[in-house]
């Protein structure tokens, strides 16, 4: 099985406050190897760290999370991206889904057990 925590995560949100907050779950869980960045353009510059993991946020000022998933699926499918937004949208949540989100989760509802859990089922639906 492939580990996760061994791989990089990354944290694209323009939300500072939240960032902190998702990083401080990932550690609390294990994953150490976190990039942040407040815009999808700066995502995609780095996406030749071959990130295990993405967090993505729909509305950034710089940049439209729905756009950037579909690039971030084109260049890299493997990636498993969650959606993580505080708007609460059934149309952006089927389309984030359709362009190959793996989740879609409201910050609100957002704990570390959840995050616990989408890592662990990521991490068991991997191979090595």
């Amino acid at each position: 099985m492939k580990n996760l925590q061994t791989f990089p995560a990354f944290i694209v949100d323009d939300d500072p406050f939240w960032t902190a907050i998702l990083e401080q779950i990932l550690i609390g869980i294990g994953i150490t190897d976190i990039h942040t960045f407040e815009d999808g353009v700066d995502c995609l510059e780095q996406i030749h760290l071959n990130p295990a993991l993405i967090f993505l946020d729909y509305q950034m000022s710089n940049s439209d999370g729905l756009d950037i998933l579909q690039k971030i699926k084109a260049s890299s499918p493997e990636v498993e991206v969650v959606f993580c937004t505080a708007l609460e949208s059934l149309e952006v949540a089927i389309a984030a889904m359709e362009f190959g989100s793996a989740e879609y989760l409201l910050k609100s509802t957002v704990t570390d057990e959840v995050v616990k859990e989408l890592v662990s089922t990521f991490q068991s639906n991997k191979v090595a």
